[in-house]
């Protein structure tokens, strides 16, 4: 039996084996009768049936390899995974995966529910078994590899049911409006209009230099994160229109019914990697909420609740951004900003969706501030300006709390188990579904932006900003 099989049904290969040595190779996971395999698979499909109706999106389950969970980052790794060293990492970081994820997916349960659930050491127990196997057999591995694949998150038969090749043009003169309006963007006069938001301290001054795992993937020490998210963190202006323009965080009432708190405005960190010619960059991912994006006209098709942004910033390997992002939570209005420094330059590629892109004044070393409109919340602006006059302040925390918020029942997931989020749907999604993407204009939680309705695109895919930016050719 091959390491593919191994999660099947086996039996013990023979019955001369003392008593006592059958125990030492079954351990805890079975007496008799089924291999720790077996024993194993059974312990993650109880878990999984028990756990069905909170499942935590941001991860892909591996088929055939429980207790490993993979993400776009990890799915462009294991193919690079050469030595003894990287499979080893490449594997645990796919069961840690699916240890982060099975613990809020518990958690998330009504407290009823989880007094049968497998124990946690047992699951571990398995996942470590399952890493070692498939560090171990190289068939194995590659087997792994392949499953870690993460599937596209457009549905192929609505693109197929939605004659998407005729909607596209029109999909592409929206796409080109919006980015002519946005390039005709000057930079804002301040006012007393602005509401303005600041991090609660003072960025420090440390330098930083990331290192590399076994992985290639540049790490940075807990106290060095945080010390680049303060260095990094914008400051954000927002033209105030009406209450809807106010900063905060969504929370479950005592109902268990969702609510947002306008008076704890927080701004919500990530981390992540990105792959530009060939080298891995750290990424730093922030995202702050609003209330609703308001109707602005009657029969508005992109109003709803809970709106917000996504700005994100690639590093250099001295801590200073090489270049910056930011989306809606919606996955929508992709636009990219390069600082004033970057060695970096734009470059369209053919057949893929245009992107907003404009070169900044500031240096990588500066923290941005984002000048928002009211309402729709639209970025209108980058630059270094600070607020003149007093600015409210913002916590951080992390945005893998959304994951696990409190609730009444204990505990509950901002998100659903597609990912998106319970009542932000928005009319366009009408328009928009031959498209392939599921739901457009709802939120979304990390790793499920669909960022893209010409082609496909992803906004956690490692390959997509390298696909519009690269260093230019050096001259011969």
């Amino acid at each position: 039996m091959n390491a593919a099989q191994g999660w099947g049904l086996n039996r013990v290969a023979t019955r001369a084996l003392p008593v006592a040595l059958g125990l030492l190779v079954l351990g805890a996971c079975a007496t008799r009768g089924p291999t720790p395999d077996a024993a194993c698979a059974a312990t993650f499909a109880t878990q999984h049936a028990a756990t069905a109706t909170s499942r935590d999106a941001q991860y892909h389950l591996l088929d055939d390899f429980p207790g490993l969970r993979s993400d776009r980052v990890l799915a462009a790794l294991g193919a690079h995974a050469r030595t003894p060293a990287a499979r080893r990492l490449w594997l645990q970081r796919l069961a840690a995966h699916d240890r982060e994820a099975s613990a809020i997916e518990r958690a998330n349960l009504p407290p009823g529910r989880r007094r049968h659930l497998p124990e946690p050491a047992r699951l571990e127990h398995c996942r470590q078994q399952q890493v070692e196997r498939s560090s171990r057999d190289p068939e194995s591995f590659r087997q792994v590899v392949r499953a870690a694949q993460v599937p596209s998150d457009y549905r192929r038969w609505a693109r197929a049911l939605g004659l998407y090749p005729l909607v596209k043009p029109f999909y592409r003169r929206a796409i080109a409006a919006w980015q002519r309006e946005a390039a005709a963007q000057q930079a804002p006069a301040e006012h007393a209009g602005w509401l303005s938001y600041r991090p609660l301290a003072a960025a420090p001054a440390t330098p930083v230099r990331l290192r590399e795992d076994a992985l290639g993937l540049p790490q940075a020490e807990p106290a060095q994160l945080a010390a680049l998210f303060a260095r990094h963190a914008p400051e954000i202006r927002i033209a105030q229109r009406s209450a809807a323009d106010q900063l905060g965080t969504p929370r479950f009432a005592r109902d268990g019914q969702r609510r947002f708190d306008a008076h704890d405005p927080v701004l919500y960190r990530h981390h992540g990697w990105s792959r530009l010619e060939g080298g891995w960059h750290l990424q730093l991912i922030y995202q702050f909420w609003f209330r609703e994006r308001p109707s602005a006209r009657p029969l508005d098709i992109y109003a709803g609740a809970l709106d917000g942004l996504l700005w994100r910033v690639t590093l250099d390997a001295d801590g200073n951004a090489l270049l910056y992002d930011a989306i809606h939570p919606c996955g929508c209005w992709h636009a990219l900003f390069l600082p004033a420094d970057s060695p970096l330059q734009f470059r369209q590629p053919a057949g893929e969706e245009q992107r907003l892109a404009r070169r900044l004044g500031l240096p990588g070393s500066q923290a941005a501030t984002l000048w928002l409109r009211g309402g729709d919340h639209a970025l209108l602006w980058v630059d270094a300006r600070r607020a003149s006059r007093p600015a409210s302040r913002y916590r951080f925390a992390d945005l893998d709390a959304l994951r696990q918020l409190a609730h009444p029942d204990g505990q509950h997931s901002l998100y659903d188990r597609r990912g998106l989020v319970p009542g932000s749907q928005r009319l366009e999604r009408w328009l928009l579904w031959p498209s392939g993407v599921v739901s457009p204009g709802a939120m979304r939680q990390w790793g499920r932006h669909a960022s893209a309705f010409i082609g496909e695109a992803h906004l956690d895919d490692p390959d997509l900003l390298g696909r519009y930016l690269a260093r230019p050719a050096a001259p011969e």
